[in-house]
């Protein structure tokens, strides 16, 4: 480290730098491999070496036993995939939360070699490349590199016998049923996250998790908008003029009579107060935003005609 600090004060110098090119100048026409004594090194080949490269053979090295240990190593135990899905559910059974079953085809521990990848009577055995450190030393001029084991991976550990059932992966894919709550108020294309349900892991690694986005289909009646449902309570023009009582349907699959003041004008709205879908993250339930619509005969009889120009002409003279 001294010697590339010395080589970088050197090299960002401009004086020190024309010095060391005038005094280096064809040297190098009959230098053998080992004969510059500078900051940098070269290697065998005469080629010079990035202290990069350098830092990054030390990563190596000290990878084993680090958190940045390369993936896939032979018998390193690594976590699973996760896997996304996607699933449809009723309005209604959005708004009261439900339970599905998806059946989904994962990578499952083996059942023949418990997730161990090796052949049953077998075990991994030591790596006789690198005698079990999974490292290779490797001599870069006055330098010795530490870099994993090709033969094992660095993990010190080779599988001679590999399990027939998954090839000695310690996992397989097998189709597998899995539950899924959904909890009352979700919304459309939310995404819910199952823990471990995922890809199993590599060799006792944890598995990975299973996002499920929700469909919500929509309602013949219902709406919502945000956080409340909207429904459309057709009115006719008797119970719109002399008030009435209708049934309305609720969140929960049932009917409720509510009772309408006369006169119930056209395009008026009535909120009933927390009978909207529960709120996921918030906590408490939205609003029902009723909405009164007039709901008018598409064809009249004469006698029809006669009494409601009777009507309009009572209310011409009350006028």
């Amino acid at each position: 480290m001294a010697e590339l600090t010395s080589a970088y004060d050197t090299l960002m110098d401009p004086k020190r730098r024309a010095a060391l090119d005038q005094a280096t100048a064809g040297s190098y026409a009959g230098a053998g491999p080992n004969s510059y004594t500078g900051g940098f090194p070269f290697n065998q080949n005469d080629e010079w070496v990035s202290p990069s490269q350098m830092y990054s053979e030390y990563a190596d090295l000290f990878g084993r036993s680090s958190q940045f240990r390369t993936t896939g190593e032979a018998s390193a135990a690594t976590r699973g995939e996760d896997i996304s899905t996607n699933i449809e559910v009723a309005f209604l059974e959005a708004a009261q939360g439900c339970e599905k079953v998806i059946s989904l085809r994962l990578k499952q521990v083996c059942p023949d070699c418990r997730g161990s990848g090796a052949r049953e009577g077998t075990t991994w055995s030591r790596c006789r490349v690198c005698k079990g450190s999974g490292v290779h030393r490797q001599e870069k001029g006055i330098l010795s590199m530490g870099v994993p084991c090709q033969r094992c991976r660095g993990s010190g550990m080779v599988l001679d016998h590999p399990c027939r059932g998954c090839r000695g992966e310690s996992t397989k894919m097998m189709p597998r049923e899995i539950r899924v709550s959904i909890p009352p108020g979700v919304r459309n294309l939310m995404e819910l996250r199952i823990p471990g349900a995922g890809h199993a892991g590599s060799r006792g690694g944890k598995a990975g998790h299973l996002f499920v986005q929700v469909k919500v289909l929509p309602h013949e009646r219902f709406r919502l908008v945000d956080d409340d449902v909207h429904l459309d309570v057709p009115l006719t023009l008797r119970q719109a003029l002399l008030g009435t009582e209708v049934m309305i349907p609720t969140l929960e699959g049932r009917e409720e009579r509510l009772k309408v003041q006369a006169p119930a004008q056209p395009g008026t709205t009535k909120v009933l107060r927390g009978k909207g879908v529960p709120r996921c993250d918030a906590g408490g339930r939205g609003n029902m935003v009723l909405h009164f619509l007039l709901q008018l005969p598409r064809s009249l009889s004469p006698r029809q005609v006669e009494l409601i120009e009777e009507f309009d002409g009572l209310m011409a003279a009350k006028v």
